[in-house]
C-alpha cells in the first residue's frame, strides 16, 4: 500500500512524457488523370528549387511576419520540391492528355523533348490564414528557352487545420500547373 503513491506518480510521469504522433501530409488529393495519350512530346517537370527556409520535411508557417513556426508534429510526406514536381506533372498530363509528362528526378524519359524547371521564390503559409505561392518557370525545348513567366497567387485556408493548410498548398500548385499548361503545345490524338 505504501508503494501505490509511488507507482501512481511513475505512471503519471510516464503519461506526461509521451509525445503526440507525427502526422504526414501531401499536397492533397490529386484529380484523377483519366486515360492519357502515350504520344506527345516527352516533358520533364523540374528540377524544382525551393527556398532554404521551407526546404525541409517539417511544415513551416509564418507567424507575425518575421517569425516562423516549424512544426515537429506535422510534416510533408516527401520533400516539397519533389511533391511540387510530381503534382505539376500529373496536372499537366491531366490537362493535356499527354501521357509522356513526368516529374524530375525520377524521370523515365532519357532525352525529353521539353522540360520545365521551376524556381519557387515563396511558398508561405501565414498561420492558418492564407498561403502564397510565387514562382518562376521556363518551358525549354531542345535546350532553348521557349517561354518563361513569373507566377503569383494567394489562396485562403478554408479552416484552421493542418489538412486544410496542406490542401491549400496543393490548390496553388494546381494553379501553377494551369499557368504552365497555357504554354504547352497542343497534343494531337491519332
Amino acid at each position: 500500500m505504501k508503494r501505490l503513491p509511488l507507482i501512481l506518480a511513475c505512471a503519471l510521469l510516464t503519461a506526461c512524457g509521451t509525445t503526440p504522433p507525427v502526422r504526414y501530409y501531401t499536397l492533397g488529393p490529386l484529380t484523377p488523370a483519366g486515360p492519357s495519350v502515350g504520344s506527345g512530346p516527352g516533358l520533364v517537370v523540374g528540377p524544382v528549387g525551393v527556398p532554404a527556409s521551407i526546404d525541409r520535411l517539417l511544415i513551416v508557417r509564418q507567424i507575425d511576419g518575421a517569425r516562423a513556426d516549424v512544426s515537429d508534429g506535422h510534416r510533408w510526406a516527401a520533400p516539397l520540391k519533389t511533391e511540387i514536381a510530381r503534382r505539376v506533372a500529373v496536372e499537366l498530363s491531366r490537362r493535356s492528355g499527354n501521357g509522356r509528362i513526368v516529374a524530375w528526378p525520377q524521370s523515365s524519359i532519357v532525352e525529353p523533348e521539353m522540360n520545365v524547371p521551376i524556381d519557387v521564390l515563396r511558398f508561405d503559409a501565414e498561420g492558418f490564414g492564407k498561403v502564397t505561392l510565387e514562382a518562376v518557370w521556363t518551358l525549354r525545348k531542345g535546350g532553348k528557352d521557349v517561354i518563361g513567366r513569373r507566377f503569383f497567387a494567394t489562396d485562403q485556408v478554408s479552416e484552421p487545420t493542418w489538412e486544410a493548410l496542406a490542401a491549400t498548398h496543393g490548390r496553388l500548385v494546381d494553379a501553377l500547373a494551369a499557368d504552365i499548361a497555357t504554354a504547352l503545345p497542343v497534343s494531337r490524338t491519332p
